[in-house]
């Protein structure tokens, strides 16, 4: 055998080996893209219920928002309820001065945006591996063909086409997630700069 064939055979023999790891990874995208689906149905519907019993300016004019008590903060969303836990928390160890706010307000926003990253990437991950699971089996149909054996063909076709529809589907599904949530996460950063802006007032007019 020729070095060019001696190539060859380990690269078709490397795809193959590949195929495993590539369902494996398709199968993990597919119950994450499952959890985000549940985890943005389920913040959708504290929204909604947001919308009709809690209004940020309405809690705000409700009295001083920096030594708010904790059953005042536990009214606010989950989100904002833990940003302003985190503030008077600062406040009492007197490190929200000096950039002190700002920073923690970045952080908190920060760890909004990272609830999106696993769909952003799902986007792009699933149909690359839907992809790979396409090619590797088709080399497969294309060698049992070459052998005369149908069924064998007809079988790594089956799993070809699946994974593409599959690995499209993730990606489709994630990025409607992604949209879900940046629309949930831009509404909640705002309310939270606005909540950031008050308690800095106060704190210039203390």
């Amino acid at each position: 055998m020729t070095v060019l064939g001696l190539l060859e055979n380990g690269l078709f023999a490397l795809g193959q080996v590949l195929r495993l790891p590539v369902m494996l990874a398709l199968w993990l995208c597919v119950f994450a893209v499952v959890f985000h689906v549940g985890l943005a149905a389920s913040a959708s519907a504290r929204r909604l219920v947001a919308k009709q019993k809690f209004d940020v300016k309405n809690w705000i004019n409700g009295g001083a928002v920096l030594g708010a008590p904790r059953s005042r903060v536990a009214e606010l969303p989950a989100a904002l309820s833990r940003f302003m836990q985190a503030v008077q928390k600062q406040s009492v160890e007197g490190s929200l001065q000096n950039g002190g706010l700002e920073n923690l307000l970045a952080a908190h926003e920060e760890a909004l945006r990272r609830g999106t990253e696993v769909p952003r990437a799902l986007v792009k991950v699933a149909p690359s591996l839907g992809l790979l699971g396409t090619l590797i089996p088709m080399g497969a149909s294309l060698s049992a063909m070459s052998g005369g054996d149908l069924n064998a063909m007809a079988a790594h076709m089956v799993v070809a086409f699946t994974t593409t529809i599959i690995g499209i589907a993730v990606g489709t599904v994630a990025y409607v997630v992604v949209v879900m949530r940046q629309s949930e996460t831009a509404r909640t950063s705002r309310q939270m700069r606005y909540l950031a802006e008050v308690v800095a007032a106060e704190i210039g007019a203390g």
